[in-house]
């Protein structure tokens, strides 16, 4: 991620649950780190600064990647702040120097996995780009509690219960 004179080495939160942990609990960030928050629609977005332990600018950017506004974020500061027409929010320390108005280079195609559907035959049947969707929102909470489960026990059993039910969701 760049702005005109600076580049920014960002962690990206693309699920909800990653845009839900955000930089909670992080004691601190080096100077060019921070983290981008991508939205797939501009909407009206909302964040605050609970269970946040250092100020940051909260930085909300339109889908022409253009400022539209900077939020000081105080830590553990539950006052939600909040824009219209957002498509990405890219928090970093406080007093980035970043201001309404400026535009940003924002490469949101960076670190996307690709996973290859394969074949009985070997053959690639398709591929998917991060974001898409397999399984529903059903069968992947249905999985997820699954690998949980079978990551906490180490259970053989519960593993192989988790492959089973992924492979009967495929058929």
């Amino acid at each position: 991620m760049k702005t005109k004179n600076k580049t920014y080495n960002v962690k990206v939160a693309r699920t909800e649950q990653e845009k839900i942990k955000g930089l909670q609990g992080i004691k601190e960030l080096e100077k060019d780190e921070g983290m981008l928050f991508i939205y797939d629609e501009p909407q009206t977005v909302g964040f605050w600064m609970a269970d946040t332990l250092i100020p940051l600018d909260i930085i909300f950017i339109n889908e022409d990647e253009e400022v539209l506004s900077v939020y000081k974020g105080k830590p553990l500061d539950k006052t939600i702040a909040e824009e219209d027409n957002v498509k990405y929010v890219l928090e970093l320390n406080q007093n980035s120097g970043i201001k309404e108005g400026d535009e940003l280079d924002i490469d949101d195609e960076e670190d996307l996995p690709t996973m290859k559907v394969i074949a009985p035959d070997g053959s690639v049947q398709m591929e998917l780009e991060g974001g898409e969707r397999i399984f529903s929102r059903k069968n992947t909470k249905t999985l997820i509690r699954m690998a949980k489960r079978a990551d906490e026990t180490k259970s053989d059993i519960d593993y192989k219960r988790l492959g089973n039910k992924m492979f009967s969701y495929i058929k």
